[in-house]
């Protein structure tokens, strides 16, 4: 991914310039007016390919990265077939849904607005097998999650997994009312209630190469403390798996390393990651990422509260601070008008109605907007 690459890069510059305790080093890495493409995808071959397009940026410079746009982008067979990518937001190239005739090798082929030419190496179109168990288990202070997979043919060997979490959850406080033209009327919108979803930002890979067979039994995809706010109500977590060929686990490898491994002094030095996407235009001019091809296999599973052991903690995920409500008119607020007192929407949100006393909270506690969506994903339950 765009990211590790560039946390590579960082790890780098930290590694070099802390080798000097006398004076600071600056080395060209941070200063170079670097524009590198940054290339972060793969080729489906039976569902959609997506692939971002990016600019890199300097070390020390701020902000996001310049998406590549008005680009023509395909994927190419070694038998010259090409299939199309459109553009769907700045900088992300899709494809329709589609099924890429097996045993052939594929390639990228990125032509961008001012005329440069990119492709990636070709490479086989990997099947994946079908992923043989996944699920968590409650042990010691949470909750690990494992998934096995085998290939009767060994023709993977290889193995990636990515997985993305969804989890429904509340605001510290249910609002009932909603200030408006300076009155206090029954709320008619749900601020309580929402869904919040997340990508792995993990690398997780595994090589059955050493082993007799090509299976992959109980490996640790991801652990969640009993703490975690996550598991307060109903969890899923959507896990795809893919096959590899050994040049695209060896990058993801050293990806892994350079993020990973660099922690004191005498670790060694980050490696060189080379990607396997090069410019056709200029054959010097370094280009970051790497561009495998094969097919996906994915299940999920949802975890509900009930099915976790009793005494875990129930954690407010984040609304720990969010401690009781505040009344009005109230001796701290003497003077004020209701008026005044919602002044500032971004500040109080009324929650209820007691009579003459109105109750607020924070936006921060009471709408669960700012953490998440309201809007319920098509796939829960």
């Amino acid at each position: 991914m765009p990211s590790f690459l560039r946390y590579s890069l960082l790890s780098l510059w930290l590694a070099l310039s802390l080798s000097s305790c006398v004076q600071e080093y600056l080395p060209a890495v941070i200063s170079d007016d670097n524009n590198y493409l940054v290339v972060d995808g793969f080729i489906n071959g039976n569902g959609v390919t997506s692939v971002s397009l990016t600019r890199s940026l300097q070390l020390a410079a701020k902000g996001t990265y310049p998406p590549e746009t008005r680009a023509v982008v395909f994927i190419e067979s070694a038998s010259n077939q090409r299939y199309a990518l459109k553009e769907a937001t700045p900088g992300v190239y899709t494809s329709p849904t589609q099924v890429l005739p097996a045993n052939q090798n594929y390639r990228l082929y990125i032509r961008t607005a001012t005329g440069r030419e990119y492709a990636s190496d070709f490479t086989p179109l990997k099947t994946t097998p079908a992923i043989d168990a996944f699920g968590g288990r409650p042990q010691a202070g949470g909750l690990q999650f494992y998934i096995s997979a085998h290939d009767d043919q060994s023709q993977t060997r290889y193995y990636r997994w990515q997985y993305e979490e969804t989890w429904e959850f509340t605001s510290a406080f249910r609002s009932t009312v909603v200030y408006v033209n300076n009155r206090v009327v029954p709320r008619t919108d749900n601020i309580y209630n929402c869904w919040r979803t997340e990508k792995s930002t993990s690398l997780n890979t595994t090589s059955t190469v050493r082993l007799s067979q090509d299976a992959v039994r109980d490996y640790r995809l991801l652990f969640i403390p009993a703490t975690a706010g996550r598991l307060r109500s109903k969890y899923s977590i959507l896990v795809r798996q893919y096959g590899m060929s050994q040049a695209e686990f060896d990058y993801w490898e050293a990806v892994k390393k350079n993020t990973e491994n660099i922690g004191t002094l005498f670790d060694p030095l980050p490696s060189q990651i080379q990607g396997n996407v090069h410019c056709l235009s200029d054959a010097q001019e370094p280009v970051l990422g790497f561009v495998g091809a094969s097919t996906v296999v994915e299940r999920r599973i949802f975890i509900d509260r009930i099915d976790l052991p009793n005494d875990w903690p129930t954690n407010l995920d984040g609304y720990e601070n969010c401690i009781g409500l505040d009344t009005f008119p109230s001796m701290r607020w003497k003077g004020l008008t209701l008026q005044e007192y919602f002044a500032s929407p971004e500040e109080r949100i009324p929650v209820s109605v007691n009579g003459p006393f109105y109750t607020s909270q924070s936006p921060a506690c009471v709408d669960c907007r700012l953490r998440g969506t309201t809007t319920k994903p098509s796939f829960w339950p």
